[in-house]
């Protein structure tokens, strides 16, 4: 049975709409839900090699400052109103303002992870997609020699999408790229 504390905070949230939130509420959210998000894992073939892309996050970040990371969202309420025959807008978020419109191909679905991070639990749905060209945003590392300055949570994000992407580039070859 709810408490008036209880009833008093649910009458308080009414007042929110739906979408983004303001970080304090956003931050608490977090907290006690795993939250839904989008990561997009850019990859490209250099020298034989495979490369992925990361974004550095900025100084100011709260949790993560300076941590370099693949670009993502969080799936908002407000992402279920789809305009036909345009991308989910989640991917357009990431593709515009994470990797600054950075040309890529088609983005391929690699699974879910239910994982924990510094703002709660995130159910992850992970896509790999291939840069075309250079990026206008971030630095692309070898999956052999990644970053200490990563967080902790990409990492697997990484090795799983990787994986996808080795079969996808050289079905036949895909245990001698690294």
């Amino acid at each position: 049975m709810a408490t008036d504390k209880d009833q008093h905070l649910a009458n308080l949230l009414k007042e929110y709409e739906p979408g983004f939130l303001p970080y304090p509420i956003f931050e608490q959210i977090a907290r006690l839900v795993a939250l839904p998000i989008v990561e997009f894992i850019p990859f490209r073939m250099h020298d034989d090699q495979i490369e992925v892309l990361l974004i550095a996050r900025p100084e100011d970040d709260v949790l993560w400052p300076g941590l370099l990371h693949t670009p993502g969202t969080v799936v908002r309420a407000t992402d279920i109103q789809a305009t036909k025959g345009q991308l989910w807008t989640p991917f357009q978020r990431i593709l515009s303002e994470e990797l600054l419109d950075t040309p890529v191909g088609p983005h391929h679905f690699v699974g879910s992870q239910l994982h924990a991070s510094k703002r709660g639990a995130e159910q992850a749905q992970l896509y790999w997609i291939e840069v075309i060209g250079e990026p206008k945003i971030g630095t692309f590392y070898s999956l052999a020699d990644l970053p200490a300055d990563l967080m902790d949570s990409q990492r697997a994000f990484i090795t799983q999408a990787a994986e996808h992407y080795k079969r996808f580039k050289a079905p036949s070859t895909s245990n001698k790229l690294q």
